[in-house]
């Protein structure tokens, strides 16, 4: 594998998200020594697509991303939240244009970010199989180190991200951290209080918010992660279900849910991807719970729930890092 020359610094324009992702993509490329040439043989992308993707060109799809994280055997479900991540931010940035309306619609070039074109997107590996007589190039341990290592940088550079100065520094406002990876800064909070913020939009009453993934009510987006983001005091319009998971809770065994812990499924499209903010059990054999969600069709509501107590269904149980349990007396 050749050594490529030193990449051309990302424009300053473009979101902080955005950087976040394609610093860390640069960086994998450049430690496993590939280049532009390499990528293209080991990849469903053209030499030209890779260079636009990582200079900052053109947006880079999400199978480019895990076809890089495959040829670095890095960690393909945590590049896949950064690429979600910096694709929402990218979307709501002030250059972004409103997409048309659609499910399959995809937002026109912003002024700093390129919509990837036809000829740029890559191929399905699964629709394509690769060329007959091709074999893998072997991964040699020094590339394998070097992508490996890079593989944790992002995750105090997410939390830069995805900090916002809608609540200031304080006394009670302090950065929540686990292990060596800092996370926002949020104030802490009581289970009491998520509680008691979720029932200020009016749960199953005819004051409730409605449902709506482009709308917002007191600054947050009204639907599932927003809701929840608004119970916890995260900044707003709040992160999606994807980040909330990732940067602001730690994944617990549904056996052990308090109130005020999520239950999260960020993985899928739009439509099955679901966030519920859990309030208590049912009974002794926690056979399913009462919770509060922002639910699609209605809105905000008060139900008894099993999401998340089957294996395989795709929730995980989710404890923010920063509530704290209420005080007694």
């Amino acid at each position: 594998m050749s050594r490529s020359r030193r990449p051309a610094p990302l424009p300053g324009d473009l979101p902080e998200a955005v950087r976040i992702l394609l610093t860390e993509l640069r960086g994998m490329k450049e430690a496993a020594g590939h280049d532009l040439r390499t990528l293209a043989r080991e990849t469903h992308g053209s030499r030209s697509s890779w260079g636009r993707w990582l200079s900052g060109e053109t947006w880079i799809p999400v199978d480019a991303v895990m076809a890089l994280a495959a040829l670095c055997d890095a960690d393909a479900r945590r590049l896949r939240v950064l690429w979600e991540v910096a694709d929402e931010a990218r979307r709501s940035s002030p250059a972004a244009v409103t997409p048309p309306d659609g499910p399959a619609a995809e937002p026109p070039p912003t002024r700093t970010m390129e919509s990837p074109s036809a000829a740029d997107t890559p191929p399905s590996p699964a629709t394509e199989p690769a060329p007959a007589g091709r074999r893998p190039r072997p991964m040699f341990f020094g590339a394998l180190i070097g992508c490996t290592l890079l593989a944790g940088t992002a995750g105090v550079a997410l939390g830069a991200a995805l900090q916002t100065a809608s609540e200031p520094e304080s006394a009670t406002t302090r950065p929540v951290t686990s292990g060596a990876a800092a996370r926002p800064p949020v104030k802490a909070i009581s289970r009491r209080t998520v509680l008691a913020r979720a029932r200020t939009w009016h749960p199953g009453g005819p004051e409730r918010v409605p449902y709506d993934q482009s709308a917002s009510h007191q600054g947050y987006r009204t639907d599932g992660s927003g809701y929840a983001s608004m119970a916890l005091g995260l900044p707003k319009p709040g992160p999606n279900s994807a980040a909330l998971e990732s940067s602001y809770c730690r994944h617990i065994p549904s056996s052990q849910l308090r109130p005020g812990d999520l239950v999260i499924k960020s993985s899928g499209d739009a439509g099955v991807r679901e966030v519920m903010i859990f309030d208590r059990w049912t009974s002794r054999d926690r056979a399913a719970y009462w919770a509060y969600q922002q639910r699609r069709g209605y809105g905000t509501d008060h139900l008894v729930l099993r999401a998340g107590l089957a294996s395989g269904s795709g929730h995980h149980g989710c404890r923010p890092y920063h509530v704290r349990e209420d005080q007694v007396g």
